[in-house]
């Protein structure tokens, strides 16, 4: 089952999912938590009829930690009462400036079994570029945060072929992952889609450089 939360600090200029910007949008959280939970009772009424047994949730966005931790609790909360404990749970805790030592402690509180936390990049004027609120240096005090609260199964997305990134700055985005081994790499490539800012700045990047930086992130997935 995937809950999204189409909520975000600030649009990333690659970004084409349905996502409102939070200085703006604010009012418009607490109406759709609201419903989302609604909707959890919903799906529990239909996989009741159907027979189904549940087995994994991904909660992500959007930023889903860009919920106020009262609303986030009260999410997982409804969750767990309708589907109690389950083989995998997992919550894209993606921006590191949405996280604190509160909000992680109440995810540990609920059967939450991965986060993921998302720096993209570790180049900080990269994460600039592309209208990222955070440095690289909070990404990794967020991910050692959460290791302090007990979290032992954590992911770490990042996007070959960034604006303005070569492949040296792609490795030094990997030596940083590999220097905090999480338990899960995953690598995307960019996609320049309609409705991002990049497709309106016909940005393109070049295939070649591409390819080797995926190699490269799966050479360090297996190490």
């Amino acid at each position: 089952l995937y809950l999204g939360i189409p909520f975000c600090p600030s649009r990333c200029s690659y970004c084409s999912f349905v996502s409102c910007n939070l200085d703006r949008d604010r009012k418009l959280v607490q109406p759709y938590v609201d419903c989302l939970c609604r909707e959890v009772e919903a799906i529990r009424e239909q996989a009741d009829k159907a027979g189904l047994k549940l087995c994994s949730i991904y909660i992500g966005g959007g930023t889903p930690s860009s919920l106020t931790t009262p609303q986030l609790d009260r999410l997982l909360a409804h969750v767990e009462r309708h589907f109690g404990a389950l083989a995998e749970f997992t919550v894209e805790a993606g921006r590191p400036d949405t996280l604190d030592a509160q909000k992680l402690r109440m995810l540990r509180d609920h059967p939450v079994t991965r986060i993921s936390i998302n720096p993209q990049t570790m180049n900080d004027a990269t994460l600039t570029r592309i209208g990222r609120a955070h440095t690289a240096k909070q990404t990794v005090e967020a991910y050692e945060l959460a290791r302090s609260i007990g979290f032992d199964d954590i992911n770490m997305d990042v996007i070959a072929a960034l604006p303005g990134e070569d492949y040296a700055m792609f490795a030094h985005t990997l030596a940083e992952i590999r220097r905090l081994r999480p338990e899960s790499l995953t690598v995307h490539t960019l996609a320049i889609k309609r409705s991002s800012r990049l497709h309106e700045e016909k940005y393109a990047q070049a295939e070649q450089d591409v390819a080797r930086m995926v190699a490269l992130g799966r050479q360090t997935a297996h190490d």
